[in-house]
């Protein structure tokens, strides 16, 4: 494992979520009172989704973090990760048994890493929110989600799996050892 593996480890399992918080009390809570829209379908939540312009992180992708869905919904602009919490409180409002949670795959090279709203579909399967797209895909694990998001010539260094409000961990997995931690899997 390289030193650089480590450290994006490191990001995924903890840092990254403990500037997420930071960053939210620091520079968001301006945004708690935005009323996210009433939706009462996927489709409508789609079409919510298609308001938001995605933007590029910062420098070097370590000024990414989990915005508020209300910070991005007021900007109308974030990357994966915002468009990721707006889709996850959109369901949560919609419909709590959908059970949301952001799944996130770092990957090599680290621009192509990504962030997706997972959920129970109606059916069973898990489907997700990629950016502003509904995928109605077969996953029947989180593992199966991120197999869908990454393209085959990356290399999958860790993943996740969050509570979309509490950024508690859910799931975790690291170089082909996986380890469930905190919570049900789907």
């Amino acid at each position: 494992m390289s030193l650089v593996d480590c450290f994006l480890t490191w990001w995924l399992r903890s840092g990254r979520y403990q500037w997420s918080r930071f960053r939210r009390v620091l520079c968001e809570r301006e945004y708690l009172s935005t009323v996210l829209p009433q939706v009462s379908s996927l489709q409508e939540i789609e079409d919510c989704l298609k308001q938001v312009t995605w933007t590029m992180d910062g420098p070097l992708h370590l000024y990414d973090c989990i915005s508020y869905p209300q910070a991005t919904w007021a900007k109308k602009k974030d990357d994966c990760d915002g468009f990721a919490s707006v889709a996850a409180e959109l369901l949560n409002n919609w419909d709590t048994s959908c059970n949301p949670v952001l799944v996130t795959a770092i990957v090599r090279p680290v621009r192509a890493s990504h962030t997706v709203c997972a959920f129970l579909a109606p059916q069973g399967d898990i489907w997700f929110f990629d950016n502003y797209s509904l995928r109605r895909e077969n996953c029947h694990t989180y593992d199966d989600v991120v197999s869908k998001i990454i393209q085959p010539n990356h290399k999958l260094v860790c993943w996740d799996a969050r509570d979309p409000i509490t950024l508690e961990l859910r799931e975790f997995y690291k170089y082909g050892s996986k380890n469930s931690l905190q919570g049900e899997s789907a």
